[in-house]
């Protein structure tokens, strides 16, 4: 025997390969159990089975690893615990009963859980066809997770041997340990992640490069990418020529509010070859001056998400109430999807977000007041956190923004996270009080603008007035890597109308569901998740100096009609 491999554990002696630790397979059941309780959002039956595999492999090696330390602990003190004939014969008929009862039970209560949540949302629940499936995936994945951990600790052990030649035992597996863990974190960091990266955005940057079915460069000179812009059409990419080609015209403005209109201004760049945020946001206002649109009567500066996607419920919103006297500045700063953008690259869109508002906030400075748009901001999901790195903080936005509309800001988001540790005291995180509502009112629809999540009214509206549009359901709102090992105060208080009331916070578990709830946010109706809709039109009449309570339903049929929605 070498000198470094040591005696065996007697435990160890003549296990075959296939061997799986009882007390992690235990932990593993219970997590894969947990791992099928609600969350905010009904889950497709591959994010299902992702999430149980994940969960079944933390629990077992969890188990295993404790299993280990307590027989590591045992021997040292020489502890052993024996059972008498008659105890051990129960516990042997005892335990699988109890464990299939607990099992079968569990599994039924979780199934009925998630169909409730999909209820509540207006969505399906998955059938029996689809929980094979899920447990199937989740099978294969905790399979091939063992399996590589089998193989690290195999290769650790033949390395370590290999040095107990020259090296002294403990030595040879400290190092063999460090140099396994070393090109493991290389393999998975530099191969896996890096190729699956360069794999998912070169997809992105194809779907960016592609024209919109059925869509063509605009005609009219107030749009970018027009005959006569300084942007050409093919240089805005998808989700810009989207945005551009959406713009309702005077007429239909006039159609729906019964009262004269011009068409609306809206400006955008695209982030293409050697141009850094900067430059774009200096394309952006380029297009604002040729465009005159510092003086129309509103302008909103709209920060995009991953993709460059701005939500047109809110633009067209802001359009209709302003009746078509409006120009909305928009710019592109990534082409990846939010979702990815979030647990990737959270810098650029506060970067592009700072960068826009700022150049554009110069030049509208400058300009004598009574000769200047109202200058409103805006953004959904990423393009919330972003827009609002403009701000130092509340004070800042209030004192250079004359109103603003954020829709669905990631809870992490530095604004939201102060305004909501200073709430009123018992008003929910889901839908915070702040000063009495007296210039921010967080609502999670159109008719919690004047009171609050109780019911009780607000005091005086003053201007400038921001909205925080925020559904309790909306996995993207609630998303933070501190939901591991913290239960959030959202989890604590009593739940939304949109949240089913058996969601609860299990660490580790409740991560994950949240991280495959906002692959599916966009999936329920308006009103749910993280889709919004004829709520923001209230929301911005009000910031534009209407009232909450006014009769919006004309602008809500317009906009319907003419809104590129999200599918």
């Amino acid at each position: 025997m070498s000198q470094g491999s040591g005696p065996r554990s007697p435990g160890r002696v003549g296990r075959p390969w296939w061997h799986l630790s009882r007390t992690g397979l235990f932990f593993g059941a219970a997590y894969f159990l947990t791992s099928m309780s609600p969350s905010l959002l009904p889950r497709t039956w591959y994010y299902q089975g992702l999430i149980s595999g994940l969960c079944a492999v933390a629990g077992y090696a969890l188990g295993a690893t404790v299993s280990w330390l307590v027989r590591t602990v045992a021997r040292l003190i020489d502890l052993r615990v024996t059972v008498s004939g008659e105890a051990r014969h129960w516990l042997l008929v005892a335990a699988p009963v109890f464990t299939a009862v607990a099992v079968l039970g569990l599994t039924v209560a979780n199934v009925r859980a998630q169909a409730r949540t999909a209820a509540v949302v207006g969505l399906a629940p998955l059938d029996p066809g689809d929980w094979a499936l899920a447990l199937a995936l989740a099978t294969v994945i905790a399979v091939v997770f063992i399996a590589i951990a089998r193989g690290l600790r195999s290769a650790t052990h033949h390395l370590a041997e290999a040095a107990g030649h020259v090296l002294p035992g403990a030595l040879a597996s400290v190092i063999a340990v460090v140099v396994v863990a070393l090109a493991t974190a290389w393999v998975t960091d530099s191969v896996l992640l890096h190729r699956g990266m360069q794999a998912f955005a070169g997809i992105a940057a194809q779907v960016n490069s592609s024209p919109p079915s059925g869509r063509s460069a605009p005609t009219s000179p107030l749009l970018s990418g027009s005959f006569g812009s300084f942007e050409r059409y093919d240089t805005l990419g998808y989700q810009g020529q989207m945005f551009v080609t959406s713009a309702p015209t005077a007429a239909q403005i006039s159609r729906a509010t019964g009262r004269g209109a011009i068409d609306p201004i809206r400006v955008y760049a695209g982030r293409t070859g050697d141009r850094s945020v900067a430059d774009v946001a200096d394309a952006v206002v380029a297009e604002l001056k040729r465009t005159n649109a510092f003086h129309r009567r509103v302008l909103a500066v709209f920060t995009t998400t991953g993709t460059g996607w701005v939500d047109d419920w809110s633009a067209q919103a802001v359009e209709y109430l302003a009746n078509g006297d409006s120009a909305i500045a928009a710019m592109q700063y990534s082409y990846l999807p939010s979702a990815m953008s979030i647990m990737t690259d959270r810098d650029t869109p506060r970067e592009a977000g700072k960068a826009l508002f700022d150049k554009v906030y110069a030049v509208w400075r400058a300009l004598p007041e009574d000769d200047r748009a109202q200058l409103v901001v805006g953004g959904e999901s990423l393009g919330a956190y972003g827009g609002q790195a403009a701000f130092a903080d509340a004070d800042d936005m209030m004192a250079r923004a004359q109103g603003g509309v954020w829709v669905g800001t990631p809870s992490f988001t530095g604004i939201v996270t102060s305004l909501t540790t200073r709430r009123t005291e018992g008003s929910p995180e889901i839908l915070p009080v702040v000063d009495d509502g007296r210039h921010i009112r967080f609502a999670a629809s159109g008719d919690q603008l004047t009171h609050d999540y109780y019911g009780r009214d607000y005091g005086t509206w003053d201007f400038p007035r921001f909205v925080y549009a925020q559904h309790p359901s909306d996995p993207v709102v609630w998303w933070n890597p501190a939901l591991l090992g913290a239960e959030p105060d959202w989890l604590r208080e009593p739940r939304g109308r949109d949240v089913n009331p058996d969601v609860t916070w299990i660490p580790f578990v409740t991560f994950w569901q949240l991280t495959t709830d906002m692959a599916v946010g966009h999936d329920p109706p308006d009103g749910y998740g993280h889709r919004y809709g004829a709520e923001l039109v209230p929301a911005w009449g009000s910031v534009l100096g209407g009232s909450p309570t006014d009769d919006y339903s004309r602008i809500v049929d317009g906009i319907d009609e003419t809104v590129n929605r999200v599918e």
